[in-house]
């Protein structure tokens, strides 16, 4: 097919086809999502139940098993999420605003006809001290429209609570202060199923905590969640160095949602800049760079939410490594075609 055949088709799918469906589900959907968000704001709200990332574009595998292994190459990365900052009363260790830390890794396996990942993370939230590894699989099937990565991950967690830490206005309190330490230990499954499409778009399903076992010694149950993500590149003619690519990200225990939006430009396949918003709760500003295989982001969040005001800094910050290379004299594919790639 020749270029202007090529143009032509796009011309056609967007000047005819696309106006008509608009017209027929376009409108529709987008009055359900106003009236659900005008009217279900006690139920939809931005909390998520897995590892809250406003880049979570850039980090897919810490939601869906099934993205292991489709950077065609070995990825490490590390995020430092620091939300809040200054946020609640104390000083020092007294500090209760939340911050995670994670490390991801994923290669591909010809052997074994996928990939596999890991994830190793940890949250702190006031004197909540949580941390787990993650281990998955992902068989790879190449289709004709793009590569589908199907996976299983398993997942032990470890949840505590450390009362040394509590300041209690009544000091013979018992519950508050009669133990220094409680940890709970528990084991989950998730599943994941990813498209990379040869046409420049990605949709990714997972189901996370499918076992959601309750930890008796602290009283935990894990919820079991829907992650969905989304997203499409494109360019202009007239913008021949800049690729835009916009992402979507949904989470849902179906009782409660989250959502996000956002939008990168990404300039001569070395920096990238866009905006993201996370539904009741943020509006988030994201920019980056690649130094050789080495790729680093940063994002900034302007929070939404009353908890502004008791924030030294009103948001939040996160900062991103990541280091791609090929392997066995393979060429890692850093094009951005696709914002996996970023």
């Amino acid at each position: 097919m020749s270029v202007r055949q090529g143009d032509n088709r796009k011309s056609l799918f967007f000047a005819h086809i696309v106006p008509k469906i608009w017209k027929r589900w376009g409108k529709a959907w987008l009055g359900a999502v106003c009236f659900l968000s005008c009217t279900c704001g006690d139920f939809l709200f931005a909390q998520q139940e897995g590892n809250q990332l406003t880049q979570f574009m850039l980090n897919t595998y810490s939601y869906n098993a099934g993205y292991a292994g489709l950077s065609n190459g070995l990825c490490v990365s590390a995020l430092h999420r620091q939300q809040w900052l200054g946020w609640g009363r104390g000083s020092g260790e007294k500090k209760v605003a939340p911050n995670s830390t994670i490390l991801l890794a994923d290669m591909p396996l010809k052997i074994l006809k996928g990939g596999v990942g890991l994830e190793v993370a940890s949250f702190n939230a006031a004197y909540f001290r949580d941390m787990h590894v993650k281990i998955g699989y992902a068989y790879h099937l190449q289709t004709s429209f793009g590569t589908i990565g199907m996976g299983v991950r398993a997942q032990l967690e470890s949840k505590g609570l450390d009362f040394s830490k509590f300041d209690p206005e009544n000091a013979s309190d018992r519950i508050l202060t009669g133990n220094e330490k409680e940890n709970g230990l528990y084991g989950d499954v998730s599943i994941g199923f990813y498209l990379s499409g040869n046409a420049n778009y990605f949709v990714g399903v997972a189901a996370n905590n499918l076992v959601a076992h309750k930890s008796e010694k602290i009283s935990y149950k894990p919820t079991r969640y829907l992650a969905i993500n989304g997203g499409y590149s494109f360019g202009f003619r007239s913008l021949p160095k800049v690729v835009f690519t916009p992402t979507a990200y949904l989470e849902t225990d179906f009782s409660t949602i989250s959502w996000s939006l956002a939008m990168m430009g990404t300039f001569n396949k070395r920096f990238w800049a866009g905006l993201s918003y996370r539904f009741q709760d943020a509006v988030s500003i994201l920019a980056g760079m690649n130094v050789a295989k080495l790729k680093i982001g940063v994002s900034y969040d302007i929070t939404a939410s009353r908890l502004i005001k008791a924030s030294s800094i009103g948001g939040a910050f996160e900062i991103m490594v990541k280091y791609c290379f090929g392997l066995e004299g393979e060429k890692v594919n850093t094009e951005y075609k696709n914002a996996r790639y970023l």
